[in-house]
């Protein structure tokens, strides 16, 4: 038993250093684009708004947002501005913390999720090289909170849903949360719905009981809801800038009805966000053919974390006419990152099975 229990602090240790090390690097190249980056029309966009009194601000700010009050990232900016003006070190403070966070997350998500080292490297190397992620990672906009917002709301699920003995403190904290959550921005309500849905599906489909999980968390859904509720529907509903009527929906990826193989080439390019790592989308069919007992977990993964949100925000953009970018989609990235490592996890078990019956029949 001793030197079980030494073989696996030994695994703990060096994996927690491969992964310290690739979420270094990760954190590095997101610091070497901000060092490298000047602040452009957006950002100036948002700086220029933030640039007076906080009353005033948020006077105008229905006539600036398209929901109005959802606007988490404009509330971050805004003591960054007055303190450090526009200097691009010191706006960046708040985006730099919470990406950090995001990574730290992610680690535990992988940690509730991945059995080997292969599922970690595999997860953190996309998201480190991922394009979409280090352009926005720093940038004075919400598309560097979005990814940290669902990754958080991702894990409190899992904790809640899989009957985790939480403190009282520890619940109220989870409900703080998710009022930021949905407050930050209007896809914070969409995160936290298919993050919810994901995880509670997981627990039905394992008869864990869903009516007894849903009373015993009345106590944070209810005050989630009617804290929320007056600001979002009053920002949704409400006076708000009105939507463009000059975009076109599908000028940067592909209208999937005239170009599919272009639509899932822009889809899939910007999950993987590095063509150096393309090969790794072999791994999204790994769950439909190979026999091993996570694959129903993971296949749920990639519908309910991936495709139901990409989806919602393009049927969203459809509505109101409006691009569908890959920005729009950031926060899904990590769940796709993580669903091609046990992806490519459960290959490397499955094989790791078989050499062992090769080598020795009787292994189980």
């Amino acid at each position: 038993m001793k030197l079980i229990g030494l073989i696996r602090q030994r695994q703990t240790v060096i994996r927690g250093s491969v992964v310290f090390s690739i979420a270094a690097y990760a954190f590095y190249l997101r610091l070497n684009k901000l060092a490298h980056h000047t602040l452009w029309a957006d950002e100036m966009d948002q700086l220029t708004k933030l640039d007076r009194p906080f009353s005033e601000f948020l006077r105008l700010l229905p006539g600036w947002e398209f929901c109005s009050y959802l606007s988490g990232d404009f509330y971050l900016t805004y003591p960054c501005l007055k303190v450090f003006s526009y200097n691009k070190w010191g706006l960046a403070i708040p985006h730099i913390i919470i990406t950090a966070i995001g990574l730290y997350l992610l680690y535990l998500v992988c940690k509730a999720y991945c059995k080997t080292l292969v599922g970690y490297i595999i997860t953190f190397l996309l998201v480190c090289f991922n394009a979409t992620m280090i352009w926005h990672a720093t940038e004075i906009r919400y598309y560097a909170a979005l990814p940290t917002l669902a990754l958080g709301a991702f894990y409190a699920w899992h904790l809640l849903t899989n009957d985790v003995n939480l403190t009282k403190g520890k619940r109220r904290l989870i409900a703080a949360f998710f009022i930021v959550v949905i407050l930050f921005h209007a896809y914070g309500s969409i995160i936290l719905l298919t993050t919810f849905f994901y995880n509670f599906l997981l627990r039905a489909a394992n008869r864990k009981g869903t009516a007894v999980f849903l009373r015993k968390n009345m106590g944070i859904f209810l005050p989630v809801f009617f804290i929320t509720a007056p600001l979002w529907l009053f920002s949704v509903l409400g006076e708000h800038l009105a939507y463009r009527n000059d975009c076109t929906v599908f000028q940067y990826i592909p209208n999937p009805l005239l170009d599919i193989i272009g639509f899932l080439k822009g889809i899939f390019g910007n999950l993987i966000g590095d063509r150096r790592l393309y090969f790794l989308l072999a791994g999204v069919f790994f769950p439909f053919i190979l026999p091993y007992r996570d694959k129903f977990r993971h296949i749920m993964l990639l519908l309910a974390m991936v495709a139901l949100p990409i989806s919602l925000i393009l049927m969203s953009d459809l509505r109101i006419s409006y691009w569908f970018l890959q920005r729009q989609f950031i926060w899904v990235i990590p769940f796709f990152s993580l669903y091609l490592g046990c992806s490519w996890e459960g290959l490397y078990i499955f094989l790791r099975k078989r050499l062992f019956k090769m080598v020795d029949p009787g292994v189980e």
